[in-house]
């Protein structure tokens, strides 16, 4: 779009909203990443322009973590034993909740290893305790977690088997499966490589390539000024989506757009803009929490005149048109103007007649050889 019109840029720091609009549940501090700014200046739309909304710029520390509370930080699990072939008793049910923060694939592996140490499983499980080893290494070459699981000491010996219970667990849609190689709609279970009933699997391997930060790959901006200028893929509907920011840098660093001229302009059908809520969401919407840092944008206005759209002609007026190219009929002049170009016309059609010799032939006279 080429604007025709002086635009304007609007510069923005979390830091001076009116109002933040959500605050951190354990901390009841408020969440720098949703926020209102009423402008002291109104953008005010004249009734023979439309107004084109875009982000110019922004700045967004990578404060964030890729495993957050009640996201993607359970993991809920099951083990019994299998004292007849395909029959099992004394259940065990726990669910593992990784602390928030941002983790490699090591670091959560070494974590979820020591979790699964009969000492931290047994702490807090419902049912039976059992005592087994277990581990979970990352394999850089598959890109995949491994699992072995042995029972040892007094359950030395017995044919366990350990669920993790991605579909059907309590804690269902927190799951961390992404972030371990599974699928979220599947539960998965493997049985130890002892006992009378053990199967020949001495290790299980993720289904899929980890992705430890399978729960956001990029950071979208919300805003209310946009409502019917982006569909969102998750609902298929509008939405109000401003921009999409790709990660490109490690945590810690800042995530940013240098302004540029393809960016996407979002018409918006404000025509007094006194106030804008600016919103920082992952893939599926859910709020970011930069814990504690503040992050800056710049919104672009950009002003164009209204422009009517003509209609299509429809047949009629294409008929009318054609007549008037052909025979000088002027079909907007009056009955008189169409009587007198019918006039030329017939005179036309007689100088046609002469032009053949004769007068015109009568229907079924027999033509004169």
């Amino acid at each position: 779009m080429a604007s025709h019109l002086p635009s304007k840029i609007l510069y923005i720091d979390s830091r001076d909203a009116s109002q933040y609009l959500s605050t951190n549940i354990d901390t009841g501090y408020d969440l720098t990443s949703y926020f209102k700014y009423d402008l002291v200046e109104k953008i005010e739309v004249p009734d023979n322009q439309v107004i084109f909304v875009s982000l110019n710029s922004t700045t967004i520390p990578y404060s964030f973590y890729n495993i957050r509370d009640d996201v993607n930080d359970k993991l809920d699990m099951i083990i019994d034993e299998e004292y007849e072939a395909d029959t099992y008793r004394n259940t065990s049910t726990k669910t593992i909740t990784i602390p928030a923060g941002n983790y490699s694939s090591i670091t959560l592996g070494n974590f979820m290893e020591l979790e699964l140490s009969s000492t931290a499983f047994n702490a807090g499980n419902v049912g039976t305790d059992y005592t087994f080893t277990s581990t979970c290494d990352y394999d850089s070459d598959t890109q995949k977690y491994v699992f072995t699981f042995i029972p040892s000491g007094a359950d030395a010996g017995k044919t366990l088997r350990i669920r993790y219970l991605f579909s059907t667990g309590a804690n269902s849609g927190t799951h961390s499966n992404i972030e371990f190689g599974f699928f979220n709609n599947s539960d998965y279970s493997y049985t130890s490589n002892t006992g009378s009933f053990a199967s020949t699997i001495t290790s299980y391997t993720s289904i899929n390539v980890v992705d430890i930060n399978g729960s956001i790959h990029g950071v979208y901006i919300r805003t209310n000024l946009t409502s019917n200028s982006t569909l969102d893929s998750q609902n298929g509907t509008f939405s109000n989506i401003l921009a999409r920011i790709p990660i490109k840098v490690q945590s810690g660093g800042i995530i940013f757009r240098e302004p540029n001229n393809s960016v996407h302009k979002a018409l918006t059908q404000h025509r007094n803009i006194s106030q804008i809520s600016i919103r920082l969401t992952d893939e599926r919407n859910r709020l970011l929490d930069l814990n504690g840092l503040h992050f800056q944008l710049a919104i672009q206005f950009d002003f164009d005149y209204l422009v009517n759209v003509i209609p299509p002609e429809t047949s009629m007026e294409r008929r009318d048109k054609q007549q008037q190219r052909e025979y000088g009929v002027d079909v907007h002049s009056g009955e008189q103007s169409k009587q007198l170009a019918l006039q030329r016309l017939m005179a036309q059609e007689n100088l046609k007649v002469k032009d053949k010799g004769g007068r015109p032939r009568k229907v079924g006279r027999p033509k004169l050889k």
